[in-house]
């Protein structure tokens, strides 16, 4: 290519430019003929203060300016290298805009340039990568990145990434590049004039590529039907095969390993049920991949692993089971399956791209999933990194199963059939369980990992919930059918319901309000048999109305086209589905009212959930399988399965339970320490325990001087303790808080990387499944035990159920909640055996509660300090 691309990265004071905030560096690099030509980087005198976390967070101080030039010194010499050319950039609008306004301040015509953004580039031609953050790539792509944050070094790294970009580009299918153009215009990238380059050169090169089939205008990675192959002449027993080797791991012997893959060999032998609490470094995924893989091959039977995250599956399919396959004196083929709306419709997503989107999302998800068909062997949208925007456009092009070519959904069930070991999600294995047509072929033995989470799954599986989002979505689909096949009856009995739902969701909203008080998200529960008064009246009134109009619309949906029904049919289901949740007297279920009281005045949810699985567990899953094991790192309170075990209605089975513990010499490695100086529940309010509570969190930080995991159960004492932290001008580190400075907990954990001293305010999501090895954390702070709020609409209902049975819902499911809540807490910190680390739990509750030895014993050995502050962060200053 002939083109001249200027390669840009700059480093500034702040996010602002048309306030105060400056450039402190630039640096570019320049490329043409697909070649590094030239090289460029300077400090820039800012004319201003350099705050603290930017010089953190890029290492550039004060100092560094001496001789820098100011801005207006370099201007003309940008302007005459960059006039004509593409200027290509990483989040090109941050660092356009920002250049535009010290040019317009130094009195300087900017110059005219194309401009081009990796960041969107790398979405659509890289759209598997799980960040697009310029570090994160160039780790994928083993690029040198050595000082990031420094733009020299970012302009290289960028220029690096841009130069790989353009070879693939280059490499796609012809078919595939004429789609890109079309689809691409709304794209913020000037890649127009790019595309035709690249198409006019590959049309004279008049080769053909063998790796794909066209179908429908879109290049698709060819498939070849898998097949087992024949079973080896012998299998030895897995008990023979592991008194043969020293130790499976290639770096060590694991003796909690050894002992953890022995059970769950005799558990497939004897046909048991197994409850396998595995700590923290046993290994424990090879410890059941490697004798449920002997067991497949020796029986030709397959076994299913079931997983509830998918970090762990691509952990699984990426690094155990390749290695494993090194370790089996045999071969043996997995397969992964999931739920059909998991996969992409080829045929569907053809269809979408007869038409030329104006919308950013839609354009980009497009040309995503253009570049993605000619790599992909799964269809599987997990392997996907889309927008949110992109996530709502998976819904009409998902699959439904039917017979079209290069079906995706149809080729993993395929794989499945020829597979030993089936790997899919707890979510799938209850529609398999409960389902007329199955999907996964059929197995007697079942390994669940991270089984603490079945109960939820399943409650949430089989639960209903209707979202005034949805509702309106559907709305929108059948009006835009309506005005499409100008159906006069048919747009007007939908503006007649337009109105009625606006009405409904905002009475239920209004509803919520007048009956419990918060700020951000509140939950009501309600039943319907005992909601009283004008107010619900007028909701039911209301809403028999509206399913009147629905008896309408089954009726006018006749004359809708094929092609154009589903939306119409789907409404019709989503609002029988919100009048049973309204009006049904079925007491299995709890129902509540779900809102933010920020929202829009309609924005809320009806949701239900079954009370209790016991007898499903029982029923459709245990008494149907031979073995069932479930593994994780909590199952236990006080070293005891009895929790676990009533609510998955185990009881009548008389599993097989085992205790494996951490290898991990807590110890040596940890300290466990609890102020005594805060005050106690309920005698102070929520903003004083908040306000008290971040001086403790800032004292910690400032002895700790490395990175803070800061752990709450609640929202809004998370936003109080955060504000109050903030209001601390003197701090050296830098303050991050879910729901505040972001709600992405895989986003915000890579931003809280990317500082040395940082402290992260976290709820739910990181209480578990983020890992944070070696001295990427070296505190973990629970601001208070883990219980859930008594008010919360599931554990309400669930009390009240064991309370009619004569129980003690305290003591039969809060404090186990929140003792296995507290032990994924506490986990958070010591990831291998060269961690080292400091617990400190803000909640005095863990030394003066009748309860409290509860807490205490379900941890491994460890030293607990309980005294003032002050005397604690002496002990600090000893352990660092």
């Amino acid at each position: 290519m002939n083109d001249r691309f200027v390669v840009v990265d700059i480093e500034t004071t702040g996010n602002a430019p048309k306030k105060e905030d400056r450039i402190i560096q630039i640096g570019f690099v320049v490329i043409e003929d697909d070649k590094v030509c030239e090289r460029f980087s300077t400090f820039v005198q800012p004319e201003r203060d350099i705050p603290p976390f930017i010089q953190q967070l890029t290492g550039i101080d004060h100092t560094m300016m001496h001789d820098a030039p100011p801005f207006h010194h370099i201007a003309p010499m940008l302007v005459n290298k960059w006039e004509g050319a593409y200027f290509v950039a990483h989040n090109v609008h941050f660092d356009w805009a920002f250049l535009q306004e010290e040019f317009i301040r130094s009195g300087i015509q900017p110059p005219t340039c194309r401009l081009l953004d990796t960041v969107e580039l790398a979405r659509f031609l890289m759209p598997t990568q799980p960040s697009y953050k310029l570090g994160h790539l160039a780790e994928a792509l083993s690029l040198t990145h050595d000082r990031p944050h420094q733009a020299d070094y970012d302009a290289e790294a960028t220029a690096q990434l841009f130069l790989f970009l353009l070879r693939k580009l280059s490499h796609l299918p012809l078919v595939t590049l004429k789609q890109l153009r079309r689809h691409s215009r709304p794209l913020k990238s000037e890649l127009t004039a790019l595309f035709d380059r690249v198409i006019a050169k590959k049309e004279r090169s008049f080769q053909t590529d063998e790796s794909v089939v066209e179908y429908e205008g879109i290049a698709i990675k060819r498939w070849f039907s898998p097949k087992r192959d024949d079973r080896p002449e012998h299998v030895p027993s897995f008990s023979q095969w592991l008194a043969s080797r020293p130790f499976v791991s290639p770096f060590e012997y694991r003796q909690g390993q050894q002992q953890m893959m022995s059970d769950i060999n005799d558990a497939f032998q004897t046909c048991q049920h197994a409850l396998i609490e595995a700590g923290t470094g046993i290994g424990k995924t090879m410890a059941y991949l490697l004798p449920a893989a002997f067991y497949a091959v020796q029986h030709e039977k397959p076994i299913v692993v079931s997983t509830h995250t998918l970090q762990l599956q691509k952990q699984m399919i990426e690094k155990e089971l390749p290695r494993m396959a090194r370790l089996v004196p045999f071969s043996f083929t997995t397969a992964v399956l999931k739920g059909k709306r998991n996969y992409i419709s080829v045929r569907k997503f053809a269809r979408t791209l007869k038409h030329v989107d104006t919308n950013y999302d839609i354009a980009l998800t497009k040309c995503q999933l253009l570049v993605w068909l000619t790599e992909t062997e799964t269809g599987d949208v997990d392997e996907l990194n889309l927008t949110a925007g992109g996530a709502l456009f998976w819904e009409d092009v998902h699959s439904d199963e039917t017979n079209e070519e290069h079906n995706f959904f149809i080729r993993a069930k395929e794989r499945a059939k020829h597979a030993h070991l089936i790997i899919t999600n707890h979510s799938f294995v209850m529609h398999d369980l409960t389902a007329d047509d199955t999907f996964l072929p059929p197995y007697e033995q079942l390994i669940i990992d991270e089984a603490h989470h079945l109960e939820d799954v399943a409650a949430h599986f089989f639960g209903r919930h209707v979202s005034y989002e949805y509702v309106r979505l559907l709305w929108t689909r059948m009006n835009d059918t309506a005005i499409m096949h100008q159906m006069g009856a048919l747009r007007s009995l939908l503006a007649d319901m337009e109105y009625e739902l606006n009405q409904l969701f905002q009475s239920l909203r209004h509803y919520v309000l007048r009956r419990q008080k918060g700020d951000g998200r509140i939950r009501y529960r309600f039943i319907p048999w005992k909601e009283y008064g004008r107010e619900w009246s007028a909701i039911i009134e209301l809403l028999m109305r509206i399913m009147n109009d629905v008896r309408q619309l089954a009726q006018m949906k006749e004359d809708v086209p094929r092609e154009d029904m589903k939306p119409f049919t789907t409404f019709i289901d989503v609002l029988s589905t919100l009048q049973h949740l309204l009006t049904s007297d079925d007491d299995h279920i709890v129902r509540w009212l779900e809102m933010d009281t920020k929202a829009a005045i309609n924005a809320v949810t009806v949701i239900s959930q079954p009370i209790d699985l016991a007898h499903f567990f029982a029923d459709q899953l245990f008494a149907r399988k031979r073995s069932v094991v479930l593994t994780s790192a909590t199952l236990t309170t006080n070293n005891c399965f009895s929790f676990i075990i009533e609510r998955l209605g185990l009881h009548d089975f008389y599993p097989f339970t085992r205790i494996i513990p951490s290898p991990f010499s807590y110890e040596k490695q940890a300290m466990l320490m609890v102020p005594n100086d805060l005050p106690m529940f309920p005698t102070a309010t929520v903003e004083q325990y908040a306000e008290q509570a971040a001086q403790q969190i800032i004292c910690i930080a400032e002895r700790i001087k490395g990175r803070m995991l800061v752990l709450f159960t609640s929202y809004e004492l998370l936003k109080q303790t955060y504000a109050f932290a903030k209001q601390n001008d003197e701090q050296s580190f830098v303050l991050l808080a879910q729901g505040v400075s972001g709600s992405n907990a895989a986003k915000l954990t890579r931003h809280f990387q990317q500082f040395e001293q940082a402290v992260l305010f976290g709820t739910s999501s990181f209480w578990e499944g983020v890992d944070f090895p070696g001295d990427e954390v070296t505190c973990v702070v629970i601001v208070r035990l883990p219980f859930a709020p008594p008010d919360d609409p599931v554990v309400a209902a669930k009390s009240d159920y064991i309370r009619a049975k004569g129980g003690n819902p305290f003591y039969d499911l809060s404090l186990p909640q929140a003792i296995l809540r507290f032990k994924q807490g506490f986990g958070r910190l010591i990831r291998t055996k060269e961690d080292r680390g400091i617990v400190f739990v803000l909640d005095q509750r863990l030394f003066t509660a009748s309860y409290s030895k509860y807490f205490l014993q379900s941890l491994p050995p460890i030293r607990v300090y309980h005294a003032p502050l002050a005397e604690l962060l002496q002990h600090v200053d000893e352990w660092l």
